[in-house]
């Protein structure tokens, strides 16, 4: 399968359960999902059993995540960070002065990879990719011998891994590998 170049705001988002935010799903593959979520208020997030989730933040100021066990929280704040944690620990989100969309990649807990990566001209990708999201700046790359120029919310997808070559780097941007 072919590479697909995906522009964030055009992806339909679907409302959570709880109403307290939405999710913009970008690929759900047999071994793992990649989605969008916007979170405009604090939340209980959804109990994933069985599954490890990776979050990284896109927009806004960041968001804390609440363990209900009292454990310290998460904070997620810096685009280019990365949290991990249990996809049926049971957490209430927070945003941070406003709005916050944060990427979430999650796979069954007993395997390892795929794992979201920050990016960044220092930290440029060595191994092949199952995707590539622009978070800040343009990113000029070459996929399978085609031309992407990525702005911010710019996503490549692909089922299987591709080489990313970087022609012009952005400052920050994650890849799922």
């Amino acid at each position: 399968m072919s590479i697909r170049h995906i522009r964030l705001p055009i992806v339909p988002a679907s409302p959570w359960k709880n109403g307290a935010g939405t999710t913009r799903l970008l690929t759900e593959q047999p071994e793992w999902r990649l989605s969008v979520a916007s979170i405009t208020q604090p939340a209980r997030f959804s109990s994933f059993a069985g599954l490890f989730r990776q979050m990284g933040l896109l927009t806004g100021n960041g968001v804390r995540l609440f363990p209900v066990s009292g454990a310290p929280p998460l904070l997620l704040d810096q685009p280019g960070s990365v949290i991990r944690f249990s996809g049926d620990l049971p957490l209430t989100g927070a945003p941070l002065n406003g709005p916050v969309d944060v990427l979430n990649l999650m796979r069954p807990a007993n395997r390892t990879g795929p794992d979201l990566t920050a990016i960044t001209p220092k930290n440029l990708p060595s191994d092949a990719l199952l995707g590539f999201i622009a978070i800040e700046e343009h990113w000029d790359v070459m996929a399978e011998k085609q031309h992407y120029m990525l702005a911010p919310g710019d996503i490549l997808l692909s089922e299987v891994p591709f080489e990313l070559i970087i022609l012009k780097a952005g400052q920050i941007a994650y890849a799922v590998t």
